[in-house]
């Protein structure tokens, strides 16, 4: 609550709410919308932590950032020089972020694309400084996209989304994992160091698949197509070429299909996807299933004569 006001949390897949920032030196006001925008709330933020090495990695992957502490804050452009935010409560109260003051997370890093849609949103109360984590993370995706080959049905925006939606995702748990404080030793059985180490580099992603929502613990670097098969055993998506060329792996999402080879996981969460196997009707097949069926369209029908 704020203000007597319920707060509404918004997450990956929502529409994001309008973000509108003020500068402080000559109050005048700019909307953030057109491009990959990235919003950090935060209790505290280095002087320096806006400066060229943030704007050219920024420029890489053609983002802007935000970022919004309880007293102000900064904006940082790919092509101007950073600039102070006068406070911003209503974005803070937009997306459901309690202030630091208030019991809220440390930290809450929110990520919208060029369509402004909310694409990854994660919070950490770790006390560690975020800015060589963020800076990290924006150069792994522009590595990412300067080394990718797209495929056919993904456009540039959409790989610059997922680059930095997997990057943040790796860089935040590298940088949770190095700032967290060790715990005391208890009795508890001993667990190996590559167990730990493979434990810490995992996130939690809720899927909405065929109308049930399924959470999975995975690499942030793992495929759409992959948690469908592997984790949640749904063997109707194929992995044909894993180059987006074939289409053995199309799914729909929010009713669009896409290639599920090409897309992370973690890119999809809270968004509804719906599998061959989803189609079907209870015991009622759809269509598409019947057609497969009658004309023997063995596994994805891609190679299936005629």
């Amino acid at each position: 609550m704020r203000n007597g006001e319920r707060v509404t949390r918004s997450g990956a897949g929502d529409i994001s709410p309008a973000i509108i920032v003020q500068f402080a030196e000559n109050q005048q006001w700019r909307t953030m919308r057109g491009r990959n925008c990235l919003l950090v709330f935060a209790s505290h933020w280095a002087e320096g932590g806006c400066g060229e090495a943030m704007r050219a990695e920024l420029r890489g992957v053609g983002a802007e950032l935000a970022v919004l502490l309880p007293q102000g804050g900064f904006y940082l452009h790919p092509d101007e020089a950073a600039q102070r935010l006068g406070p911003a409560p209503q974005l803070w109260a937009a997306f459901g972020v309690p202030a630091p003051e208030e019991g809220g997370p440390a930290l809450t890093i929110v990520l919208i694309d060029g369509e402004g849609r909310i694409r990854f949103r994660r919070e950490t109360d770790a006390p560690g400084p975020i800015e060589q984590d963020l800076l990290e993370g924006l150069r792994t995706a522009g590595r990412t996209v300067r080394g990718a080959t797209r495929g056919r049905g993904i456009s540039r925006r959409e790989l610059l989304a997922s680059s930095i939606t997997s990057a943040l995702a790796v860089a935040l748990l590298d940088g949770c994992a190095s700032t967290t404080p060790k715990k005391a030793e208890t009795a508890a059985p001993p667990v190996s160091a590559a167990a730990s180490a493979d434990e810490s580099a995992l996130m939690n992603v809720a899927l909405n698949v065929n109308g049930e929502r399924r959470t999975l613990r995975i690499e942030p670097r793992v495929t759409l197509l992959d948690a469908l098969r592997e984790n949640l055993g749904l063997t109707g998506t194929k992995k044909g070429c894993d180059m987006g060329q074939c289409g053995a792996c199309t799914v729909l999402v929010e009713g669009q299909r896409i290639n599920s080879c090409l897309a992370l996981a973690a890119q999809y969460e809270g968004r509804n996807i719906t599998t061959i196997e989803g189609l079907a009707h209870g015991n009622e097949l759809h269509p598409m299933q019947t057609a497969f069926q009658d004309h023997h369209g063995l596994q994805c029908g891609f190679c299936t004569p005629g």
